[in-house]
């Protein structure tokens, strides 16, 4: 069995909770024959608006939401009755082609693959499959079929948009109109090169907390790992900044686990990397018994990054979830003497406003200084932070060549 390829098996059971197996989608191609390219039998009926129950399947459509990168996710939910699937065995392809409303840009055809078990005739319930995509902003329309091996087909079709907020095309984070691409589910993979102008371009220091806000847990969920380094993504394809430092720590390891000084490019491979070691580590029984070894943390954190230096960033942001203690400690406020005359801000990643509404040890720490803080509960509201960080540096004209 391909190894790459999702069994149904794993669908099956995913089905219990109606959740689907979340593949990378394959790109198809037309013109020639082979494992990833379009047959002719299901270009046919991509072509046709008429809708085929010969395999039965319920599809549906799940509209495009906003991710903290700025680009937009959409995709679909296929539910199909296992009796239809009954056999020694079987195999589903599911293909479908995004056409563009908005351009005249060619349509794009990806494809996934599922392995069948067999299946008892007298089988109950349902399998769910789900699929993902990015789409750029703009309208489109979805043709989508499924194929199994006695070649039974169920297609359908449908439009979406995808409409970007006012002022977010201005970022470089929100892809061009029309884009449409596979959906990565990869967190830590390597960031594309970024064009950047030539001239004064600015140093950015990204502080990046990856504590969970709930110390309940022992790391982040998958969605607050995925929004948090994909909003550091967003950070990094802006092309004002030239060169970018990252000190990414974790408080209940008490841990600065991954350090970047002055890259033109964030490794985000190397940091998922160190991540997970972290993920991997134990604390130690006298840090434990230490009810001020959280504030000791946090206050020589400000100060190694806040003092300052001969070649201050030009602008400092903390990125990350609300940052809580699990033990009593005093409030570690750093002190204004020495500071650095860096902008500061702090993007404050709390999807559940309402279960922790106070301010944070970040917060308190910095109380003396002057921040900007914005409050991050979806991705909207991290993209109007973007623009007032950028709107900020701009009209104070703080970025700098970077050398």
């Amino acid at each position: 069995m391909n190894p790459r390829l999702p069994t149904f098996a794993s669908v099956l059971l995913a089905s219990v909770a109606f959740t689907g197996v979340l593949a990378g989608q394959q790109l198809l191609h037309l013109d020639q024959d082979g494992d990833g390219y379009l047959g002719p039998g299901d270009f046919a009926v991509l072509a046709s608006d008429e809708e085929r129950d010969d395999l039965p399947c319920d599809v549906e459509a799940l509209d495009p939401e906003l991710e903290y990168d700025l680009n937009f996710r959409a995709g679909y939910n296929a539910r199909i009755p296992l009796r239809a699937l009954a056999g020694r065995g079987n195999s589903l392809r599911v293909v479908f082609r995004i056409t563009p409303l908005d351009t005249a840009q060619d349509p794009v055809y990806m494809q996934r693959r599922y392995r069948v078990p067999n299946i008892d005739a007298g089988a109950q319930g349902h399998a769910n499959l789900s699929g993902k995509y990015r789409l750029g902003p703009g309208s489109y329309k979805v043709d989508w079929l499924m194929r199994d091996r006695m070649e039974k087909v169920c297609s359908s079709s449908w439009e979406i948009a995808a409409e970007t907020e006012e002022g977010f095309e201005k970022l470089a984070a929100t892809p061009k109109t029309s884009l449409v691409a596979p959906f990565d589910e990869e967190v830590f993979y390597e960031e594309p090169p970024v064009m950047r102008p030539r001239g004064e371009l600015g140093h950015v220091k990204l502080i990046i907390n990856f504590t969970p806000t709930n110390l309940a847990m022992a790391g982040l969920s998958a969605y607050d790992l995925n929004s948090v380094v994909s909003m550091a993504r967003a950070i990094a394809r802006e092309p004002e900044f030239g060169l970018f430092s990252v000190v990414a720590y974790q408080s209940q390891r008490e841990l600065i686990f991954f350090e970047q000084n002055r890259a033109t490019q964030i490794d985000f491979p190397a940091l998922g990397e160190a991540l997970a070691d972290v993920r991997g580590g134990t604390v130690d029984i006298e840090t434990l018994q230490d009810k001020e070894s959280s504030r000791r943390f946090l206050l020589e954190l400000l100060e190694q990054n806040l003092i300052h230096g001969e070649s201050d960033p030009d602008a400092i942001i903390f990125l990350g979830p609300k940052l809580v203690f699990d033990r009593s400690a005093k409030t570690a406020v750093i002190s204004p003497l020495e500071i650095t005359s860096s902008p500061i801000f702090y993007l404050i990643y709390n999807r559940n406003p309402r279960v922790y509404p106070w301010r944070d040890a970040i917060s308190s720490g910095l109380s003396n200084q002057v921040i900007d803080e914005f409050n991050i509960s979806e991705a909207k509201d991290f993209g109007e932070a973007l623009q007032a960080v950028l709107a900020r540096l701009a009209s104070s004209e703080t970025l700098t060549a970077a050398e």
